[in-house]
């Protein structure tokens, strides 16, 4: 390379973290400009700092330039924004142009949303002319009913009955029947249309009862070719009877005879799929359930309906024969087409594997699924029977290079680096190849940008707009947003330093990591495994004496950095410690007012908690992890249990513990607190030796 070259190198390599850097401020840019920069794209940002500014007037003028010459999405946001301002007459007029310049549903809604609120619905209705049923907005299939209705046309109740059952019943569909057209109170009066409408509401409200007493009307009118087989109805039916009643034979049988009268229309696989269901349910039947399943799965095309039955088939074999079926298991997997739909079915295999203590199962699955199964499946397999042969579980000729290639083969796959981690340690890579593994990602295929929604998402970054960039990220990232953008726009959330957007910009960097085409920077990594809250988890990582790298990699895993996290079990904050735990952790700390929703105080309850967890586990790292997710006294439980169950008679190692956990949750949440412990100690440690990283994990 000539110097002038190293030189521009040099440059180029300083200046583009300041780029990415900058801090998240209204009135300074913050990303490259965009190499194509159309005026009118700025007009529509302009208006906006407008219309925060209460200058109505003069946001209406930039609106209206950039609708007519901005970037498609540009302009169009452009137009939305005109959509909602001014008179009535003024919005209306808006949406007219708007709909004149695009003409897709989005837009269609909105201005149908318009033009409802102003009771113009023969605009409404003219505008949704060609909505498709099974596929438009449901929002605006609803308006365009609504306003049918508003305007005296009361006989389309055939058309309501295709939206219910062409459609999943969404939020929308209850919406209309609350506001727009009630069932009657009294189920006598019901006519057919609403019998079957209200049977579709009861299967998604779950109330199996009532819908198991709409069933028979429903069969009626099926058999009297009164209501077509409709998929969505004849599994609604499947799930009425594997839910609603105890007499799983009885209905199989039903659905077997039904799948022989509707052979050869779709219908025939839900009836022959929920036939094999009942048989499962009824636990003495899976031969039956096992015949079922196979004539669902010879009776359909659809790769995610083959799939679904295919995944219920291997269940009940495995339960029929275990061996006989793993030993089986190539065939299987030749006939799936999306392997990640059986993870977890691999998942649960493992543990029932070390339970029966059939170590030579391992072997026999890696040959069958290499190639079949995902990596990640394939590279579990290839660790954990590495790892047996090295622990001496099990013997084979060649020891030393059985292991070498096992080890290998978990590392050349797989997205979860977990086990690449591990297995990167135990082949004693050096520390080059280990910092270049960990800036790897999985071999995406090169994206093609969408130069106009980038040309939206960095004008929001550079006028200074972070509370609209998560949410149109979203819109857009799975259409054509480059990395370097969706890492310019972590960087720009991150930067704002304020806690609304930390979840925010964690969010688009690891999704942007995942999808990579390209590997990552250390500078990128580090805003996938970001240090918000840093003074706070500090300072109490060191007054409790744990590595920090413990507690933010709890804390990324627990919440995200949301501290209004809350989860369905009502798990609270950032370290998402329980009500009764934080109220005994409290005491211990001689805390009477305390609230867990305040983030410092969350943060040294939960790491106390932690370290206090892994004191009582014999200072295992990975135990506590576990006994912070399950509770102590299961974890000490299962510990006991392997031992028994796998003859050890001393300490059983921690990564092959894991394994014999018996729930997927508890198992997947060690993995995860393993590996983001290790991405964090890797990126922000002083230390070059990578073999450090995976001491503060002793155990594994």
């Amino acid at each position: 390379m000539s110097g002038l070259k190293k030189l521009l190198t040099v440059f180029s390599l300083l200046i583009i973290p300041v780029i990415f850097t900058t801090a998240c401020n209204e009135n300074q840019t913050s990303a490259e400009t965009p190499k194509k920069e159309n005026p009118a794209d700025a007009d529509y940002f302009i208006g906006l700092r407008y219309l925060q500014n209460g200058e109505e007037k003069e946001a209406k003028i930039k609106f209206m330039n950039s609708m007519k010459n901005a970037g498609k999405y540009c302009a169009k946001r452009s137009a939305e924004c005109l959509a909602t301002l001014g008179s009535v007459q003024e919005r209306n007029a808006a949406c007219e142009l708007m709909l004149e310049l695009f003409n897709d549903d989005e837009t269609k809604t909105l201005a149908a949303r318009q033009f409802y609120s102003a009771e113009e619905y023969n605009k409404v209705i003219n505008l949704s002319e060609e909505i498709i049923l099974s596929e438009s907005k449901n929002e605006l299939i609803k308006l365009r009913f609504q306003s049918f209705l508003k305007r005296g046309d009361k006989d389309i109740s055939k058309d309501i009955l295709q939206w219910f059952i062409q459609r999943p019943i969404s939020q929308e569909h209850m919406n209309f029947i609350d506001e727009a057209w009630p069932l009657p109170e009294n189920k006598e009066d019901y006519n057919d249309i609403q019998k079957i409408i209200a049977f579709r509401i009861d299967v998604y409200n779950r109330d199996y009862g009532e819908a198991i007493r709409k069933s028979d009307d429903i069969l009626k009118m099926m058999a009297k070719a009164d209501l077509e087989p409709a998929p969505l109805i004849c599994s609604d039916l499947g799930k009425t009877f594997l839910y609603g009643t105890n007499e799983y034979k009885e209905s199989a049988k039903q659905f077997q005879k039904l799948a022989n009268l509707y052979k050869k229309t779709p219908a025939e696989f839900y009836f022959w799929f929920y036939a094999g269901r009942c048989y499962i349910k009824a636990e003495t039947a899976q031969t039956q359930a096992s015949n079922c399943l196979e004539n669902a799965i010879q009776c359909t095309e659809n790769p995610k309906l083959k799939d679904n039955a295919l995944w219920y088939l291997l269940n009940v074999k495995i339960d029929i024969s275990f061996t006989d079926t793993i030993k089986d298991i190539g065939i299987y997997a030749s006939q799936w087409s999306d392997p990640q739909y059986f993870d977890d079915l691999f998942d649960s295999l493992i543990p029932e594997i070390f339970i029966s203590e059939r170590w030579d199962l391992f072997p026999v699955l890696i040959e069958q699924l290499d190639g079949k199964a995902t990596d990640d499946i394939v590279a579990r397999l290839s660790y954990i029977w590495a790892r047996l042969i090295q622990t001496g579980k099990v013997s084979v000729s060649s020891k030393n290079d059985k292991i070498l290639w096992y080890f290998e083969r978990a590392l050349a796959c797989g997205s979860s680096y977990y086990y690449r981690m591990l297995s990167l340690y135990e082949l004693e890579a050096n520390n080059k190849d280990f910092e270049s593994f960990m800036c790897q990602v999985n071999k995406n295929d090169s994206i093609e940008p969408d130069e106009d929604a980038e040309t939206l998402l960095l004008g929001y970054i550079k006028y200074g707009f972070p509370e609209k960039l998560y949410s149109e990220w979203l819109n857009f990232y799975k259409k054509g947003i480059s990395t370097d953008v969706s890492f310019k726009a972590a960087s720009f959330l991150s930067k704002c330093n304020k806690k609304e957007y930390y979840s925010q910009s964690l969010r688009i960097a690891s999704r942007a990591a995942a999808i990579s085409d390209r590997p990552l920077t250390k500078e990128e990594m580090k805003l996938v495994y970001p240090k918000f809250y840093k003074n706070h988890i500090d300072n109490y990582a060191k007054k409790y004496d744990i590595n920090k790298s413990i507690v933010y990699a709890l804390i990324r895993s627990e919440s995200f950095f949301d501290s209004d996290a809350v989860s369905h079990a009502g798990a609270v904050g950032l370290t998402q410690l329980m009500e009764i735990t934080g109220e005994d952790v409290a005491r211990k700390l001689k805390k009477n007012d305390y609230s867990l929703t305040d983030p410092e105080t969350n943060i040294e309850l939960g790491t106390y908690y932690l370290c206090e967890l892994i004191k009582r586990c014999s200072d295992s790292k990975l135990q506590g992890f576990l006994s912070y997710n399950a509770g102590i006294t299961r974890v000490r439980r299962w510990l006991d249990s392997s031992m028994v169950n796998y003859g050890y008679k001393k300490d059983m190692s921690d990564d092959l513990f894991l394994e014999t956990v018996p729930y997927s949750e508890t198992r997947e949440y060690g993995r995860k607190l393993v590996s983001a412990t290790i991405y964090y100690d890797f990126l922000y440690s002083d230390s070059q030796n990578y073999r450090r990283f995976f001491e503060i994990l002793r155990g594994l």
